[in-house]
């Protein structure tokens, strides 16, 4: 019974396809998180900072650089791809091109290496090029190690990290999200594989394989960012199709919920997806210069 609901949520879910940009001043939005105060977070990982919004209020950087000066301090990033935060308001970002997870503790905009030593090498003290990353209730940190083509887990306060899945699809992840049913298991994006993964920890090949759409562009294309909702449903950035895809809980086949020639704006190269407590979706459009905003109807 509790599986029928959850299904019937997500066929249930409709958005305005009329929608508006919110904000227009970023280089590369790599990533978006909202928390529970509907504060939303982007990663620009090309001017490489961090910036909060909220509405009424102008984008304002709050880690990394203002003039988007790339850097390997404490209070610097280079190409943060990712960001999320844990249950105590602590933030991580995905510093790409340093090769390491920063923390940063509520108000302060200087970071804490938790993962990754900064060096690029495949040591289980090390990262290389991490895509993505996820965090659990214990504060372990599941990071998508793309050149080193692994998921590796990261305990809090550890120093070095655990293997969890090893496979060279994970080489062109670009995101990662635990799954919400189980406490093995993640999902990954591959741009290159056109694939989205779900993985189980410690088996190397994928548990199941979303690609399916309901529609008359019935695969993906180049899958982006992923987020999920109270209900359990994923919603994938269908990036060269220009559209946000849907999968309900416990179904394969996508069903597409913004983007088409009906969507205002345009859902251009989208990179990264997100909810607010109403359900309200925020997309990172026109390959992540702009946050366009759909309201759930």
């Amino acid at each position: 019974m509790f599986t029928i609901l959850l299904i019937i949520l997500g066929n249930d879910l409709h958005w305005n396809k009329t929608g508006s940009t919110i904000v227009d001043q970023f280089k590369e939005a790599a990533a978006l998180y909202i928390d529970a105060n509907d504060t939303l977070y982007i990663a620009d990982s090309g001017e490489n900072h961090i910036q909060e919004w909220s509405h009424c209020e102008n984008a304002t950087t709050i880690a990394g650089s203002n003039s988007g000066t790339s850097g390997s301090t404490s209070n610097l990033f280079d190409s943060p791809d990712d960001v999320t935060f844990d249950k105590y308001g602590n933030m991580y970002v995905a510093d790409h091109n340093n090769h390491r997870v920063q923390r940063f503790a509520p108000n302060s905009n200087v970071g804490t290496s938790v993962a990754g030593t900064g060096a690029k090498s495949g040591a289980l003290t090390d990262l290389d090029h991490l895509a993505a990353i996820d965090v659990d209730d214990s504060l372990n940190i599941y990071i998508a190690d793309i050149h080193n083509d692994r998921i590796i887990k990261w305990a809090a306060n550890a120093t070095s990290g655990t293997v969890l899945v090893s496979n060279t699809l994970i080489d062109k992840s670009y995101d990662i999200l635990l799954s919400p049913t189980s406490t093995n298991q993640a999902y990954t994006s591959n741009t290159d594989k056109d694939n989205v993964y779900l993985w189980t920890f410690g088996n190397n090949n994928p548990t199941a394989t979303l690609n399916q759409v309901n529609d008359s562009t019935s695969t993906l294309k180049t899958p982006k960012g992923m987020t999920l909702d109270p209900y359990g449903n994923l919603y994938v950035v269908d990036s060269e199709n220009n559209r946000i895809v849907m999968y309900c809980a416990n179904s394969t086949v996508g069903i597409v919920v913004v983007g088409g020639s009906s969507t205002t704006p345009a859902l251009n190269k989208p990179t990264a997806v997100a909810l607010d407590s109403n359900l309200n979706l925020y997309v990172a459009i026109n390959s992540g210069t702009d946050i366009a905003e759909f309201i759930r109807l």
